[in-house]
């Protein structure tokens, strides 16, 4: 949902910016990662379904065989884990894990199996602070047309003709790039491309053939931007699901922790639904609050069925699927999250928390991932997936797996 989410990629919680902004401290490369034995981490259970696993893993290993194929097999990753997961070693894993998983006969042959055959690679530091921070995102649906007409005045846009993207930098592995210089051209220089005060307060874009669609309110166009994808519903019922096709460039500012800066939302009250209330409740705000985040996404039609995709051009498996900083953590690897998960009351709000110990795939990053302290979990599509997006927040851990 990310086609290449930049997100697109955030969990709706850390992408609202219902959380502080995540450490920009640099990497501190002489620590070398933490080795646990799957016997440190029982019990090893997974609370999700064996179908959504299977899937998953499944994506991940068409991203990984088409690296392979595109002559990547003999090159190393640079990131944090370094020659711990090449793309071979990778998809080697996976393979492993698929069969370990699936056909052990029960609960404690299926640890004795994983514990033999893999190795759990954590972040350095992983018992001290700053902890791993979790949160989640989602696929919205929202009301809208393809064209300007009636209540459907707010338009997004495809991706700019006069938009270019300067390549300077090309990481070894995955799909993710160095760094990028993006903007406009003006008097033959390149200059930052404009902010989203500019295209939504001002009409920069306006009328110049870039609208994909017109959705009926701000708060939701707002939300797609942070999600990096979604759905949208037309007055004659057609589903169009639209995903990332790139952004202007510019920095990404989360506007929850600029409510909390204002003092207009206590911290410790920080949600979605805490945000669209206070958005809600003061209409008169709403574009000053918008405008604090300068980073604008455009879209692209997705045709097929589905999706939505990931940074890895995968699509994303609900419950399965995770958005890291992939120059920290390997694309397309297999990992087991410790942390715990909302519990919603019939009104969509947190009434308390459940275990979450899952198998999850790496398939999407997004603007908000920065450091080996932040993993944002795909809750999927729709309503209920927004509510369980929208008050994820708890502290957890996250163990990469390598076969032996």
């Amino acid at each position: 949902m990310r086609p290449k989410r930049d997100l697109v990629l955030f969990s709706l919680l850390m992408l609202l910016s219902c959380v502080p902004p995540p450490s920009k401290e640099p990497l501190r490369r002489e620590e070398p990662p933490v080795f646990r034995s799957g016997k440190d981490l029982y019990p090893l259970t997974d609370d999700g379904d064996k179908k959504s696993l299977l899937a998953a893993i499944d994506k991940s290993l068409e991203f990984l065989e088409k690296k392979m194929a595109g002559g990547e097999s003999i090159r190393s990753w640079s990131g944090l884990f370094q020659n711990f997961f090449t793309p071979e070693r990778t998809h080697r894993t996976l393979k492993l894990f698929r069969e370990a998983y699936f056909l052990s006969g029960g609960k404690a042959e299926m640890e004795t199996r994983i514990s033999e055959k893999f190795a759990f690679i954590g972040k350095p530091g992983d018992d001290s602070d700053p902890p791993l921070l979790l949160t989640g995102y989602y696929e919205p649906v929202l009301e809208g047309s393809l064209e300007r007409r009636d209540k459907y005045l707010y338009p997004i846009y495809r991706l700019p003709d006069d938009l270019v993207e300067i390549q300077e930098s090309v990481l070894p592995f995955g799909n993710e790039s160095g760094k990028k210089k993006i903007g406009r051209l003006e008097n033959g220089n390149l200059v930052p491309y404009y902010a989203r005060e500019e295209i939504d307060s001002r009409g920069a874009l306006l009328g110049r053939g870039y609208e994909l669609a017109w959705l009926k309110d701000p708060w939701e166009r707002f939300v797609l931007h942070i999600q990096g994808s979604g759905q949208i519903r037309t007055p004659e019922g057609k589903i169009v699901r639209v995903g990332f096709a790139g952004s202007n460039g510019r920095p990404y500012r989360g506007i929850g922790q600029y409510l909390v800066q204002l003092g207009c939302i206590p911290d410790q009250d920080l949600s979605l639904r805490r945000v669209r209330e206070f958005i809600r409740e003061n209409p008169e705000r709403a574009e000053e609050i918008f405008n604090q985040n300068e980073r604008y996404i455009f879209f692209r039609p997705i045709e097929s069925g589905e999706g939505p995709y990931g940074s890895l051009g995968v699509a994303l498996t609900a419950g399965r699927s995770i958005a890291t900083d992939h120059s920290v953590y390997p694309p397309g690897a297999l990992a087991y999250l410790i942390a715990r998960r909302p519990v919603l009351n019939g009104g969509g709000k947190a009434a308390a928390k459940a275990p979450l110990r899952r198998f999850v795939l790496n398939q999407d990053t997004g603007a908000a991932m920065q450091g080996s302290g932040r993993v944002d979990f795909f809750w999927g599509s729709g309503e209920r997936a927004g509510w369980m997006a929208g008050e994820q927040r708890d502290e957890g851990k996250i163990y990469f797996l390598a076969a032996k």
